[in-house]
């Protein structure tokens, strides 16, 4: 898997650049870093493919995210808007300011996870994020249309359990936060300014004082799914927009795009990347 990745880097800088054009039909959000460029690279330059060009891109920082990373991706990727900490930190002073936010702010330099709430969605437009393991095979028409009408979506996990700090009745009946089950953050796209902050304060100082086992992924997964329950969200076809979790995945020709998680890491570094339209 390691040799499998290492080949995957060098494959990635290699790619035959694709202009970013000013006409956008899709504007994504990576949060990515020193660990994910590549991937980043893999799952964004295959998007642009399938939409000949015309996708905006922006880059965040999970806290590792280099100006060399950076040059790595625009160079396969002209035209790719990177968010520094600078500006990020600027603009959650004035939405998220420290003294009346103090727990979403603690989240966010907890775990990278909360950057993606914290740094991408919370600016003043409608926005979509994306996990760099995935790997597009077809034009995504489903989030095309999400786009477009500006709705709340999220890719369906496919596993029994949802990964929340409790159950979903427990949650609902004695803490007032209603879940949408079996929510995956592999795409996750909503509208920032139907968000209210105050609500979601309250909501996550309720989860760490009664969770204080939970982990950033239980706690940032119940917050997640409590934003996209109160704008009605809908799930991606979980067909086609599909995630793999064992060693041997199942495949189909239907499948838009691919999120590689737990064992399915080692095809996606072996020979998943390698069947990408390059």
């Amino acid at each position: 898997m390691q040799r499998g990745e290492q080949q995957m880097k060098k494959a990635a800088l290699k790619l035959p650049p694709v202009n970013l054009s000013s006409n956008k039909v899709l504007q994504v959000s990576f949060l990515t870093g020193a660990k994910y460029w590549h991937q980043t690279i893999f799952c964004a330059y295959t998007l642009a493919c399938y939409l000949d060009g015309q996708l905006g891109i922006k880059l965040y920082s999970d806290g590792t995210l280099t100006d060399e990373h950076i040059g790595f991706i625009n160079k396969i990727l002209p035209g790719v808007e990177a968010i520094s900490e600078q500006q990020v930190l600027k603009h959650i002073d004035v939405v998220l300011p420290q003294h009346q936010f103090p727990i979403l702010r603690h989240l966010r330099n907890w775990h990278p996870f909360f950057r993606r709430m914290v740094d991408i969605h919370t600016s003043p437009s409608w926005a979509i994020h994306m996990d760099s393991d995935m790997i597009f095979f077809g034009k995504p028409d489903q989030i095309l249309e999400t786009y477009q009408r500006k709705t709340a979506v999220y890719m369906k996990e496919q596993l029994a359990n949802s990964y929340f700090a409790d159950s979903e009745e427990v949650l609902r009946d004695k803490y007032h936060i209603n879940c949408i089950k079996r929510v995956n953050g592999g795409i996750i796209a909503y509208d920032n300014n139907r968000v209210d902050y105050v609500d979601l304060e309250e909501k996550a100082k309720l989860l760490l004082h009664h969770y204080p086992q939970a982990g950033p992924a239980q706690i940032e997964q119940t917050l997640m799914s409590y934003v996209l329950y109160h704008q009605n969200a809908k799930a991606l076809d979980g067909k086609l927009y599909s995630i793999f979790y064992d060693e041997k995945p199942n495949l189909s020709s239907q499948q838009i795009v691919r999120h590689y998680i737990f064992k399915a890491k080692l095809p996606y570094f072996t020979t998943e990347w390698k069947k990408a339209v390059l």
